[in-house]
């Protein structure tokens, strides 16, 4: 194991007279020390020059973030660089102290994290934390100044109501709005090098595309380079100058976009590629007798036997048609208040929801799309209860929600369950996993001693794909993938007949995106469920969904079965959705 390189050890063993923005050599970094170090990071070497975007790709714990994080000294406290150098602008930063590392976060690199609620502070409004970050880097300016400043980058980031968000919280944003003010805060310093981990995974179609160009404008403007950290190819194939692929703590291979994606080189870079869903990629699937799956995509042997092909056939063709309603949203709407006594801004109301009427039926996969804030999310947390309608019923099953009584609302829970985006702020982390299965069970009354809940807890896992021994472990020993099964675990352990899925998989790399979505297939097909499927990404919503729900600023502008998403009818809104659409190419 080699030392740490020195600065002139680098200025050695490189005679370009302008140094790249960003030069990482042999990287080592290893969690834990002696013999029960873990390397994670091993022997990355990648070059980023100024006015090009270099993409680091591949799956959920190959060490993408772990090396992004070791460029600005911000690795876990039980991590460390072994070896290696890490050069800004021909300045060694490897190995350098907590101060030197300070005078270069923000003004020669930044950070844009995949969490933002994770990164924003809940105790200052946006607006607060715009101005701290503004008045760092630009010490002359006043307050009037600095207001308009982080009026402009709100507005170039896309947000439209920019003074709403000013005066906000992160908690009152979507979690959209708030990666959009995470790529504000990191780019208004114009960096040398800025580092993009997962920017658009929480983002719509539409809105995404105006961030990968607002990152690129950014780039060009400020002479910089972008490392950009993805699992999401079509971002790839758009912004892309280069491309290395990371597996297992390596780069197993590296080039230009346009010769990676067109003629891959390594067996892993094919089955990434091969994993993302193409649109239009389901009923081709079907007009050839197929299951509807997307490992039919990834080369893996698919379920077989005509008659599960068939059954999907006609069950889409016409029993969802005809079967009885499960769910009924009838002119839901749900306000919030701004501002007010002792806020110091005048009170105002918003309608993140309004008057949005339609249908689920039983055995049915409903999607819902719409931009980031269109009130998506909202929606679903008014049917599943978590939030109190303004106005409107949500019956399920005959009962209307919002006049049942709460031990009628309560006798019904345990039959609609949610999944949510994040699976690791949905979970205990001090809980180990199995516990968080039982717990809902043993609430709820559907098992009444310790053994009934366990043999419920191995069930549900069994169902996932998960070994039983899982239930032992903490959120923090599972991947991202595994996480989400848990998450779905719990739910199924309540015998649910619906499911809302609010962006399940919109976190994951392509192949873990494929494996729960295919999960999600069985388990509808095996335990009858139904599927209130919420997201983003128009692929996953016409493979997998029946029919489709659009919603923009808060109403239903389009509603039709997922065959005709190409359809001359669509609304304008559904069509700018389906234009924003990356392909890999």
């Amino acid at each position: 194991m080699t030392d740490l390189l020195t600065p002139a050890a680098v200025a050695d063993a490189h005679d370009d007279p302008t140094p790249p923005a960003l030069r990482i050599t042999d990287l080592v970094v290893e969690f834990g020390e002696g013999d029960h170090a873990t390397r994670v990071v091993d022997g990355v070497s990648l070059e980023l020059r100024a006015g090009r975007t270099f993409a680091l790709v591949g799956e959920s714990g190959s060490g993408k973030s772990i090396t992004a994080a070791s460029v600005l000294g911000l690795l876990p406290h039980d991590a460390r660089i072994t070896s290696g150098s890490i050069a800004v602008g021909g300045a060694e930063l490897a190995g350098a102290g907590e101060a030197r590392l300070r005078r270069f976060r923000g003004s020669q690199v930044g950070m844009i994290f995949q969490n933002p609620l994770a990164s924003l502070d809940p105790s200052f409004r946006i607006g607060s934390q715009l101005r701290e970050i503004i008045a760092h880097h630009r010490p002359d300016t006043r307050r009037p100044q600095q207001d308009e400043l982080a009026r402009t980058w709100l507005q170039n980031v896309g947000i439209a109501d920019a003074e709403r968000v000013l005066r906000s919280y992160p908690h009152e944003l979507s979690g959209g709005m708030r990666q959009r003010v995470m790529i504000a805060l990191a780019s208004l310093s114009q960096p040398a090098v800025l580092i993009a981990d997962e920017p658009t995974t929480a983002l719509d179609a539409v809105i995404q595309k105006q961030i990968l160009d607002l990152l690129q404008t950014v780039v060009r403007e400020s002479g910089g380079a972008l490392l950009l950290i993805t699992h999401d190819f079509g971002v790839v194939s758009y912004v892309a100058d280069d491309i290395a692929v990371m597996k297992d703590g390596r780069i197993v291979e590296t080039g230009e976009r346009r010769a990676v994606l067109r003629d891959p080189q390594h067996d892993y870079t094919r089955t990434l590629i091969a994993a993302v869903p193409g649109i239009g990629a389901r009923f081709p699937l079907e007009q050839a007798g197929l299951p509807v799956r997307l490992r039919t995509r990834t080369g893996t042997a698919p379920e077989t036997g005509t008659a599960t092909a068939q059954r999907d056939v006609a069950r889409e063709a016409g029993t969802r048609s005809t079967a009885p309603t499960l769910l009924r949203v009838n002119g839901v709407s749900r306000e919030f208040h701004v501002g007010g006594i002792g806020t110091g801004i005048p009170r105002r109301s918003f309608s993140a929801v309004d008057e949005v009427s339609f249908e689920v039926a039983r055995g049915e996969v409903f999607g819902l799309i719409g931009a980031s804030g269109s009130g998506k999310s909202t929606l679903a947390r008014v049917i599943g209860g978590l939030l109190p309608a303004t106005a409107g019923t949500v019956e399920f099953d005959g009962v209307d929600l919002t006049a049942a009584s709460p031990s009628r609302v309560r006798g019904l829970r345990p039959r609609f369950q949610f999944l949510f985006q994040d699976a690791t702020s949905s979970l205990n982390p001090r809980i180990a996993v199995g516990e968080q299965i039982a717990r809902p069970v043993r609430r709820f009354g559907k098992a009444h001693t310790a053994a009934e809940a366990r043999s419920t807890v191995a069930r549900v896992l069994d169902l996932v794909g998960l070994p039983s021994d899982h239930a032992r472990r903490y959120p923090h020993e599972l991947s991202g993938g595994q996480r989400q099964r848990i998450g779905i675990a719990r739910a199924l352990a309540l015998e649910p007949d619906l499911l809302i899925l609010d962006e399940p998989t919109s976190a994951l790399d392509v192949s873990t995106q494929a494996t729960i979505i295919d999960l999600l297939l069985d388990l509808r097909e095996e335990l009858d469920l139904t599927y209130l499927f919420i997201g983003h990404n128009l692929s996953i919503i016409e493979f997998v969904c029946d029919r489709i729900g659009v919603l923009d600023a808060g109403r239903l502008v389009d509603l039709f079965p997922a065959r005709e998403l190409f359809s001359e009818e669509r609304d304008a809104t559904t069509r700018t959705l389906l234009s924003a659409i990356l392909p890999v190419e």
